[in-house]
C-alpha cells in the first residue's frame, strides 16, 4: 500500500491567503509575450513521424520566442527527433517538466549506434515559450505519449518507453495500460516531489499563475514554470501513485537515481522500486553512497573532486561530458543553485565552479 500525504484543509486555506497577498504585492510582468499563451497548441497526433517532426518544427518556427540570436537552431533543439530508423527494437523518450527532446540527444545517439530505433517527442506547452505552459495539462501529455507509443509499436518488434523526471510518471502509466511494452528506462524518476508547491499547485493555478518568473536564457528548457505546469506534474504524480498502488509493474525496468536529487524524494523512489516493480531482471543504478538505497542497487560514488563534482543532480543523468551545452566545456551554466550570492556571481562570471544539485555548493 502507498500512503500519500495531502495537506489539511486549514493549511490549504492559509496557503491560499499567503498566495493571494503575493499576487497583489509581486511584480509579475505576465503581459509580456513570452509569458502569454499562444492561440494554438503544438501539433501532437500526426503520423508518420517525419510529418509530425515537420509540423512541430513549423509551429515552433512561428510561435517560439528565442532566447538568443539563432532562432532556427533553437527550433532544431526543441523539435522531436529520431535515429536508427528501421531497427527492430524501439525506444520512445518522454521528457520532463519544462524540458525538451534535446535532453535525450546524447543517450539517444548512443543507443542508435547500438542498434535501437529511438524517437523523442515534444509534450504540449514545451519548446516554445513559458507562456504556453498556461495551457498545459497532464491529460494532454499522457495522450500525446500514448499516441506515439501506439504508432511506434506498429513498426518495431519490441518497444521500450523511456522517461526523464515527469516523463517517468507518464511512461509508467502508459506501460500499465499496454502489457505489450517490453520494458521501461526511467531517469531521475519523479514519483514523489520534494516541494510543497507541487502538491498545492492544482488549487492555485488561477490564483497565482507564476510562482517564479526568471530571465530566459536556456535554449533547451524553461527557467520559468507556470503554476499550471506544476499542477500538471502533480496530476502525473497522482496518476502514477494510483497505478503503483493497484498494480506491480510486470515489465523489466532500469532506473537511474541521483542520490542528491533535490527535486524528488529519492528514498521513496527506492522503496517503490523494491515493492512495486517485480520483474527479476530489474536494475537500479544509484548515484551516491550516503542515503538508503535498495539492497540490489548498483552504487556509483559521485563525489569526484578531480572533476569538481560534489554529487549527481536531477539533470546530470542524461548528458555526456562532451555535450556542447551541458558538458564539461559546455556553454550553458545554471548558476541559480541555492548557494551564496558571491558564488553565484563567480559562476555567472565564468570562474571555476563545482557541480552538483541544488544547495550542495
Amino acid at each position: 500500500m502507498i500512503i500519500r500525504f495531502y495537506p489539511p484543509a486549514w493549511f490549504i486555506k492559509l496557503f491560499g491567503v499567503v498566495l493571494s497577498l503575493l499576487v497583489f504585492t509581486s511584480c509579475q510582468h505576465t503581459s509580456e509575450p513570452r509569458f502569454t499563451a499562444a492561440a494554438t497548441v503544438v501539433p501532437t497526433e500526426i503520423s508518420p513521424f517525419n510529418r509530425y517532426q515537420r509540423a512541430v518544427a513549423d509551429w515552433l518556427g512561428e510561435h517560439r520566442i528565442s532566447v538568443g540570436n539563432d532562432a532556427e537552431w533553437e527550433v532544431t533543439l526543441n523539435t522531436p527527433f529520431e535515429c536508427g530508423a528501421g531497427n527492430s527494437t524501439g525506444i520512445l523518450f518522454v521528457h520532463g517538466l519544462g524540458d525538451s527532446p534535446y535532453f535525450f540527444r546524447d543517450i539517444g545517439e548512443r543507443l542508435c549506434k547500438q542498434g535501437f530505433w529511438v524517437r523523442a517527442i515534444l509534450l504540449p506547452g514545451h519548446g516554445s515559450k513559458p507562456g504556453d505552459m498556461l495551457k498545459a495539462s497532464y491529460s494532454a501529455w499522457q495522450a500525446t505519449a500514448g499516441y506515439h507509443i501506439d504508432m511506434f509499436s506498429l513498426h518495431v518488434d519490441k518497444l521500450f518507453i523511456a522517461g526523464f523526471s515527469t516523463g517517468t510518471n507518464i511512461a509508467v502509466v502508459a506501460a500499465s495500460e499496454r502489457p505489450s511494452i517490453s520494458g521501461l528506462l526511467l531517469f531521475s524518476p519523479a514519483f514523489e516531489p520534494n516541494f510543497a508547491v507541487t502538491w498545492l499547485a492544482p488549487y492555485f493555478t488561477s490564483l497565482y499563475r507564476w510562482p517564479n518568473l526568471e530571465p530566459e536564457d536556456n535554449p533547451t528548457r524553461y527557467n520559468s514554470v507556470a503554476m499550471q505546469g506544476f499542477a500538471a506534474y502533480q496530476y502525473s504524480v497522482d496518476a502514477v501513485s494510483q497505478v503503483l498502488a493497484q498494480h506491480t509493474v510486470s515489465q523489466p525496468v532500469l532506473m537511474v537515481v541521483p542520490e542528491g536529487d533535490s527535486v524528488v524524494d529519492v528514498e521513496q523512489v527506492g522503496r517503490l522500486y523494491e515493492t512495486r516493480f517485480g520483474h527479476p531482471n530489474n536494475q537500479i543504478l544509484w548515484l551516491g553512497v550516503n542515503k538508503r538505497a535498495p539492497a540490489t542497487a548498483d552504487r556509483l560514488p559521485m563525489d569526484i573532486p578531480a572533476q569538481r563534482i560534489g554529487a549527481a543532480s536531477h539533470m546530470s543523468v542524461l548528458f555526456s561530458p562532451q555535450n556542447p551545452l551541458y558538458g564539461m566545456a559546455g556553454t550553458i551554466r545554471i548558476c541559480d543553485n541555492g548557494q551564496s550570492d558571491e558564488k553565484t556571481q563567480q559562476c555567472e562570471a565564468g570562474q571555476e565552479v563545482w557541480y552538483g544539485p541544488w544547495g550542495v555548493y
